[in-house]
C-alpha cells in the first residue's frame, strides 16, 4: 500500500513541477544561426554574373535568438550582401553593370511559433517580424566621383519552419519578404521604389529594394546556452 501511496505522490509532484518548467529546448534558451537568402537572378545581374536562371542573388546572414516563452523568441541579425546596380541600357552588349552595391544591415526580429500542446520549446512553423537599418555604398567603376554612401531601413516578414537535429543542431527554412524604406544622405531623402536615370544612389537603392523583396531562406544553427 505504501508503494502505491509514494507512487501517487510522486506523480502529483511531477505533474505540479512540469507546470513550472522553463521554456527552451533541454534547458537551453540561446541559439546561434547562420543563414543564406537566395533567389534566381533572372532580370538583374549578380555581382559578377549576368542575369540567367543559373545565376543567384544571395544575402549572407548571422543571427542570435533567445527563447522568451514556449511560442516566442527574440533575436539580433546581421546581414551582408553585394550585387550589381541597374544595367546601363545605353549599351546593348553590357550584361554585367559597372555599378556595384555593398550593404551591411543590423536588425532585430521577433518570432511567433504555431501553438503546439505540451511543447516547451519554440519549434515548428513560425512567423517572423523584423526591423533593420542598412548601411549601403554604391560604386561606379567608370566614374568614381559618383560613388555614394547612404542608409536605408527595412521591415521584413518571414514564414518558415524550425527543426531540431541530433538534440543540438537547428535547421531553418522558409521565405522572407522585405520592404525597404527611404534613407537619408547628404543629397536628402531618396525613394526606394523608383530611380532616376544616371543617378548612382537612386539606381542602387531601387536595386536593393528589388533584391530584398522576396528570398528563399535556409539556415543552420546550434543550441548554445
Amino acid at each position: 500500500m505504501q508503494k502505491y501511496l509514494f507512487f501517487t505522490i510522486y506523480l502529483l509532484v511531477a505533474g505540479i513541477l512540469s507546470g513550472y518548467a522553463q521554456p527552451g529546448y533541454q534547458g537551453k534558451k540561446l541559439s546561434v544561426h547562420t543563414n543564406l537568402l537566395l533567389l534566381p537572378a533572372i532580370t538583374n545581374a549578380t555581382y559578377n554574373k549576368a542575369p540567367g536562371t543559373t545565376s543567384l542573388n544571395t544575402t549572407k546572414e548571422a543571427s542570435v535568438d533567445y527563447v522568451i516563452s514556449r511560442r516566442n523568441t527574440m533575436g539580433l541579425t546581421y546581414k551582408n550582401l553585394r550585387t550589381s546596380s541597374l544595367r546601363d541600357y545605353s549599351s546593348d552588349t553590357q550584361k554585367i553593370p559597372t555599378g556595384k552595391i555593398f550593404s551591411n544591415a543590423i536588425g532585430i526580429h521577433y518570432r511567433v511559433f504555431k501553438k503546439k500542446s505540451g511543447n516547451l520549446a519554440p519549434l515548428g512553423k513560425y512567423t517572423q517580424y523584423g526591423l533593420s537599418v542598412m548601411f549601403n555604398r554604391a560604386e561606379d567603376i567608370k566614374n568614381s566621383a559618383a560613388d555614394v554612401s547612404f542608409n536605408t531601413y527595412a521591415l521584413s516578414l518571414g514564414k518558415g519552419r524550425s527543426k531540431i537535429l541530433f538534440d543540438r543542431v537547428i535547421l531553418n527554412y522558409g521565405l522572407e519578404f522585405s520592404h525597404m524604406f527611404t534613407g537619408f544622405s547628404k543629397q536628402g531623402f531618396t525613394g526606394a521604389t523608383y530611380y532616376y536615370k544616371d543617378d548612382t544612389q537612386t539606381m542602387a537603392q531601387y536595386r536593393l529594394w528589388r533584391h530584398s523583396l522576396m528570398n528563399i531562406k535556409i539556415g543552420i544553427g546550434f543550441l548554445a546556452i
